[in-house]
């Protein structure tokens, strides 16, 4: 069976909608292991604790990260947390993804559906990454123009959606939601939209609608 075949119900629901939402980690860009790599670098002088740092970040992640440094540093490690312990691991973490997110590879086809998809919808960026370095990113990798919106951490991704339905006064097949967490999934369900899995395994997420990528989706 053909990706395009795969896809189908799912240009069924791009068809119907009005707005196009998308997580940027994992469902656009193939960039998680870079930010789990970017938690072990942050934290590298603590080898003794970083299982412990790592299951924490693992188990949070769509939690901003710089609620998780706070977590980490105050909760695992017992120190105490300053306004110059934040910039320092916020410094740490950006040498060490930024650069490598912004090279990373899309999902593939992704870009060509966002191409082709632009102006036809409302199309957002909806990420738990610093605002300010997403929209780094986007500008970097030549993306910022297909976003209508761009929204990205101090963000939470239900209300946010719930304020975008009910701003373009939009009902849930008017708002899709492309992710790749259960986070996500659950963000769309208690905004009331319709979610669209992306990526292998999101069968597990038990949501109707998934794709492996945005190759059957993408006409050019």
């Amino acid at each position: 069976m053909t990706a395009r075949a795969v896809a189908a119900p799912v240009l069924e629901l791009v068809r119907d909608a009005r707005a196009l939402v998308f997580d940027f980690d994992g469902t656009l860009v193939d960039s998680n292991e870079i930010k789990w790599r970017g938690f072990e670098v942050t934290f590298a002088q603590f080898p003794d604790r970083l299982g412990e740092i790592m299951a924490y970040c693992r188990r949070h992640h769509h939690t901003p990260r710089g609620e998780k440094f706070r977590h980490v540093w105050e909760e695992i490690l017992g120190r105490r947390y300053s306004a110059a312990i934040e910039h320092r691991l916020h410094a740490r973490f950006a040498a060490a993804t930024t650069r490598q997110v912004i090279e990373a590879p899309e999902r593939p086809g992704a870009q060509g559906f966002l191409r082709q998809v632009t102006g036809n919808h409302v199309t957002a960026v909806l990420s738990t990454t610093p605002e300010e370095t997403l929209v780094e990113i986007l500008g970097a990798r030549g993306w910022r123009d297909y976003f209508t919106l761009v929204r990205g951490a101090p963000v939470d991704k239900a209300g946010w959606l719930r304020g975008l339905k009910a701003e373009r006064r939009m009902n849930e097949a008017e708002v899709v939601f492309f992710g790749d967490t259960a986070e996500d999934a659950r963000a769309a369900r208690d905004a009331a939209c319709t979610f669209v899995a992306v990526g292998a395994g999101t069968g597990a997420l038990g949501t109707p609608h998934g794709i492996a990528d945005f190759r059957g989706l993408a006409t050019s």
